[in-house]
């Protein structure tokens, strides 16, 4: 029995304790033509919607090589002008592959193929029409507004924001080189669309003692390069994604260049990070910054190139793999709901609790805006408590400093009062 519907060129395959895994497998004939693909493990156990996505990227390569190697392939002419046009135009434009990071591109080709794909009224009893064939200057407000609802409705709230943020980019990106194309009365349709307010589920944290016990206890089963993604996450601020795609490498830890550091590269903004482990402190004596954490990978085993990856050398990749095997592992270990996710947010709201400064934890962090930094440290008790002891602090030390000078001015009083008394008796 398929457990879901099966993408183009995919499989699966069910194993003895009864989890799923699936794959992509280029054809044959594609294959022998020359493609440079052969097949890929798709993940584990994933739903409907992760496999489309996962094999998504794979069909999108293959589909853009038989594109290129074919010349007679017709041309897309006949959707000038069209929306659909303006998506394919703006997915290949500098002014996309310039500020959108590869790891984010697939994201923005699945929301724009959707938006061109669903179905809205013409008007207000017109037939149905797909978005996609619609041409850029027929797009005004209250179009980009049924194209909202029409996601919103569906109850994708979180993907009816994305289409009106890429949508948003593409118009003011796109207009500049095709000013001809695009309406002169409303310019970027997608200003005028009110958003509606959701609220946004708060992700959970872990703090340091259930990151490292959760670390020792994975080592104890074996399962080293699970400890070391936690401690990664946690120290390090890294992505889960980047950690199964390999961007910690032990090449990078202590290397022969920087014999004093671990190097990290985060894959969705592609900054590269460089976070010292130990330094030198007045008197000259070594101080080991990251103590715990090194212990950890002393223990880590080496499959491959990578600190985290299969024991077959094999990297987890973008699929669900490496979470599911955190999560079973923190749950045999009697930590329910452990995930690099909350590894990585503890990481950040420890930065918060410290009382580092905004920009100390970008330094940190590699964050590329002060935005994307702020939602990440979680409203602890203790950075409430901080905050309240520093402000009681200040209004306290006023206090104090009033209630001395009063104390003073007691005293001064009461000595006049003797000398006052003293000079009476005096003169009586």
């Amino acid at each position: 029995m398929i457990p879901v519907a099966m993408p183009r060129y995919t499989s699966f395959k069910r194993k003895q304790n009864g989890s799923i895994s699936y794959f992509w497998t280029c054809p044959t004939a594609f294959r022998k033509a020359g493609a440079p693909y052969t097949s890929a493990t798709l993940g584990h156990d994933l739903s409907q919607k992760e496999l489309n996505e996962a094999a998504a990227v794979w069909n999108e390569r293959l589909d853009d090589w038989r594109k290129e190697r074919n010349p007679f392939q017709e041309a897309d002419l006949t959707k000038y002008g069209t929306v659909e046009w303006l998506v394919n135009a703006y997915l290949k434009h500098d002014s996309f592959l310039e500020r959108v990071s590869e790891f984010s591109r697939p994201d923005y080709r699945r929301v724009l193929d959707r938006v061109c794909d669903m179905k809205i009224k013409a008007g207000t009893t017109g037939p149905l029409f797909r978005f996609g064939y619609a041409k850029i200057n027929q797009i005004g407000v209250s179009t980009a507004e049924k194209l909202y609802h029409a996601f919103y409705g569906d109850g994708a709230a979180r993907t009816s924001e994305k289409v009106i943020t890429y949508c948003k980019a593409m118009w003011k990106r796109m207009q500049p080189h095709h000013p001809d194309l695009f309406r002169k009365d409303t310019p970027n349709p997608w200003d005028g669309v009110t958003v509606k307010k959701r609220e946004k589920a708060v992700k959970g944290y872990v703090d340091r003692e259930t990151v490292y016990r959760f670390a020792l206890g994975a080592i104890k089963e074996g399962r080293g390069e699970l400890a070391a993604a936690a401690v990664l996450a946690f120290e390090w601020l890294m992505r889960p994604s980047s950690i199964g795609a390999g961007y910690a490498a032990w090449s990078g830890y202590r290397g022969p260049s920087d014999p004093d550091k671990i190097q990290i590269k985060h894959r969705k903004n592609g900054e590269s990070a460089s976070h010292p482990l130990e330094y030198l402190d007045e008197n000259g004596v070594r101080v080991l910054l990251y103590q715990d954490a090194e212990e950890v990978l002393k223990q880590t085993p080496r499959y491959g190139t990578s600190i985290v990856c299969k024991k077959n050398g094999q990297l987890f990749g973008d699929g669900t793999f490496l979470a599911h095997e955190v999560r079973e592992t923190g749950d045999k270990l009697g930590i329910e709901g452990f995930s690099l996710d909350k590894c990585r947010h503890g990481g950040m709201t420890e930065l918060e609790e410290m009382g580092l400064t905004e920009g100390q934890g970008r330094v940190l962090s590699k964050h590329k805006t002060a935005k994307a930094y702020r939602g990440y440290a979680k409203e602890t008790d203790k950075r409430i408590l901080e905050a309240t002891k520093k402000r009681m602090r200040a209004g306290t030390g006023k206090a104090v400093e009033e209630q001395s000078g009063n104390a003073i001015s007691e005293m001064a009083e009461g000595v006049f009062q003797k000398s006052a008394i003293a000079k009476s008796d005096g003169r009586g």
